[in-house]
């Protein structure tokens, strides 16, 4: 997995010689836990994935899934700490998704910038509207 971290480019001959350690070290990992250790990572090891990924982009250190990952440390404790353990009287409150998307939805929108943008784009519109009342009063 270290080679996989590497920022430079994977020549042809490069890739190869990953597959290769991949499938030596997939073929022991089976024979050593079997496919109950059959993890995803593992998965895309074994089944070429990576090396296709590779092959296509020939760097993965672009594309790393830290910021994923970080995510779903922040899902798993809202799922934990802030959703209703037993809901509500009725069954629409006892979702347990619809706050985890609304939470998600409002991250996202904050984190990328849109959030910002649409209130900046209500304060124009407000500030145009102010100027054309102005306008109209002193037209009187």
């Amino acid at each position: 997995m270290q080679k996989l971290q590497q920022k430079e480019d994977f020549t042809p001959e490069q890739i190869d010689e990953f597959q290769s350690g991949a499938d030596d070290f997939f073929s022991k990992w089976l024979d050593l836990v079997g496919y109950d250790g059959l993890t995803n990572y593992i998965h895309m090891l074994g089944a070429g994935h990576i090396r296709y990924y590779l092959v296509k982009w020939k760097n993965l250190n672009r594309f790393q899934n830290q910021g994923w990952e970080a995510y779903n440390a922040m899902i798993t404790a809202f799922w934990h700490h802030r959703t209703k353990k037993r809901g509500g009287k009725d069954r629409l409150s006892r979702s347990k998704i619809k706050p985890i998307a609304q939470w998600i939805l409002r991250l996202m929108l904050w984190q990328t910038g849109a959030a910002q943008e649409y209130f900046r784009s209500l304060e124009q519109d407000d500030n145009l509207g102010d100027n054309n009342d102005d306008d109209e009063s002193n037209d009187e």
